[in-house]
């Protein structure tokens, strides 16, 4: 009796363990997709700036070459604020030129196209379309456009001369989510006035 009670207790402090290993592992909400994927799009309920960070490769497109990726979700309602980017790894093409946006065809709405990955590119403070400030392009009573609702976010990568071999660009969108008590979260599907 003695034993077997010894041996539900080795197995009971054996599953404690894993739990807080499984607990104390690391979860990145929004990794790199491999294949085209849907993003759910984040409201914390305290008053700070949120973002989506992502980075696009060059080889988001199967083959490399000119194309454009879903990169995340923005919330209805979202506020924009402002961008950044980075070039980690050179494209090494000819010209490199990376657009944000929410429309998967070309995705120029956020930030229009900008250069110089071909090289490394140091931090740099993007600009965010002149007019899209706000929630423009992303409530207003605009039908949300989004897979999960809101709107998602697309990165458009157009290259010339020789396809890249290499390459990583970080990108880091700001926003203020819609929980300040005036302005709160909107249903999928739903449209409302801007706030």
């Amino acid at each position: 009796m003695k034993i077997i009670r010894n041996l539900a207790g080795a197995f009971g402090i054996g599953l404690s363990v894993l739990a807080v290993a499984a607990l104390s592992t690391p979860a990145f909400a929004q990794p790199n997709p491999i294949a085209p994927r849907s993003f759910a799009a984040r409201i914390f309920p305290t008053q700070q700036t949120h973002y989506i960070r992502f980075s696009v490769a060059y080889n988001s497109c199967a083959p490399a070459g000119n194309c454009t990726v879903k990169v995340g979700s923005l919330p209805y309602n979202a506020f924009l604020l402002r961008v950044y980017y980075q070039g980690e790894t050179a494209f090494g093409s000819t010209t490199n030129l990376i657009s944000l946006g929410t429309t998967a065809t070309t995705a120029i709405n956020i930030m229009a196209a900008v250069t110089g990955f071909q090289a490394l590119v140091a931090p740099v403070a993007g600009t965010i379309v002149a007019g899209n400030l706000g929630v423009v392009l992303t409530g207003n009573t605009i039908a949300q456009t989004g897979t999960l609702g809101g709107f998602d976010v697309y990165a458009t990568m157009t290259f010339t001369g020789s396809a890249p071999v290499a390459g990583l660009a970080a990108f880091v969108l700001e926003y203020a989510a819609p929980n300040d008590g005036s302005c709160v979260a909107v249903g999928t599907g739903v449209t409302a006035v801007g706030c």
